[in-house]
Parts: structure tokens; C-alpha cells; sequence
């Protein structure tokens, strides 16, 4: 299979991954040490759903990458470029399974959710983390979960929002 990433594709992820590292860089911002609070998320997981897993993981590196670059905001560790491409492509993977079973928008965005903010944010965030603080993973887990559910309810309503609201109009 060779299909090409279309010019229009292109910069629809580049502004993405723009929204993503000024969401997180500029705008997030440090709870303790070890936990943030940002909206960088929601951009990748816009660019999965709109563009597929391919582009969605890639502007999920994409921004990860310039992000530390321009402004490391913390400890650059490849667990976290690992993180952001999941939260591009988990949502393009997910949205086309949602598309050929039929199953209404807002459950394909519950499961969105579910798998960035449980997998990604509550268990393998903790493992980077762990392993660059030298914290016990189960103790960052445990004080990282009401920080995820939160973010999780927040982000839910947003991109549900745009999903149903935004995301017709521009693809």
C-alpha cells in the first residue's frame, strides 16, 4: 500500500503540532514536578481523528520533538515522544474502527479518551517519570489519578465539541 500524505494533510498536522507545543510549552503548566497540566493533548488526538493514525502519530513526534527543542519544559526522554505519537495515532485507529463498525461519535470519543488518558497519561507516563525521578511507579500512579481524571472529563467535553461541532466543517 502506497498512499502519499497529501499537501493539505500536511499542514493541517504542522498547524496541529503548532497548537500542541504552544498548548503544552506556553500554556501548560507545572502542578508538582512530575505532573502538568496543559491542553497539548487534544491537538493530537484532532490530527488522528481527522487524519488518520499515519499523520496522527506523526504529529504527535512532530511536535514532541520541536517542543523540546524550542522549549524543553522538563526532561527530554523518548518514553514521552513514544507518548505523544500514541496520542496521535490511537485516535486515528480508533476513529476508523468506530466509522466501519457504525458506532456514534460519542463513544468513539469515550474510547479516545480511554485509551489516552488511561494507557498513555495513567500508566506509561508514570514508567518515564519512574525512570527519570527514580520514584516508585506505583506512588506516581496513585498521585498522578485524580490529575488524569480530570484532564480526562475536561478533555472528553472538548473534543467531543469539536468532533461534532468543528471537525465536519473542516474535512
Amino acid at each position: 500500500m502506497n498512499k502519499k500524505i497529501s499537501v493539505d494533510s500536511l499542514a493541517k498536522a504542522g498547524a496541529l503540532a503548532a497548537l500542541s507545543i504552544v498548548l503544552s510549552r506556553y500554556f501548560g503548566f507545572f502542578i508538582t514536578p512530575t505532573m502538568k497540566f496543559s491542553f497539548g493533548t487534544l491537538p493530537l488526538m484532532i490530527s488522528g481523528m481527522m487524519l488518520g493514525p499515519v499523520v496522527g502519530g506523526l504529529t504527535g513526534i512532530v511536535s514532541d520533538l520541536i517542543g523540546v527543542m524550542i522549549n524543553a519544559g522538563g526532561t527530554p526522554h523518548l518514553g514521552f515522544t513514544f507518548g505523544a505519537m500514541l496520542t496521535g495515532a490511537m485516535p486515528g485507529l480508533i476513529s476508523l474502527y468506530c466509522k466501519k463498525k457504525k458506532i456514534n461519535l460519542k463513544i468513539e470519543v469515550l474510547l479516545i479518551i480511554i485509551f489516552v488518558y488511561a494507557i498513555s497519561h495513567a500508566l506509561l507516563t508514570p514508567v518515564w517519570l519512574s525512570q527519570l525521578t527514580g520514584n516508585p511507579y506505583t506512588v506516581l500512579i496513585l498521585s498522578r489519578m485524580p490529575k488524569v481524571i480530570i484532564d480526562a472529563i475536561i478533555n472528553y467535553i472538548l473534543l467531543y465539541l469539536f468532533a461534532s461541532k468543528i471537525l465536519p466543517k473542516i474535512k
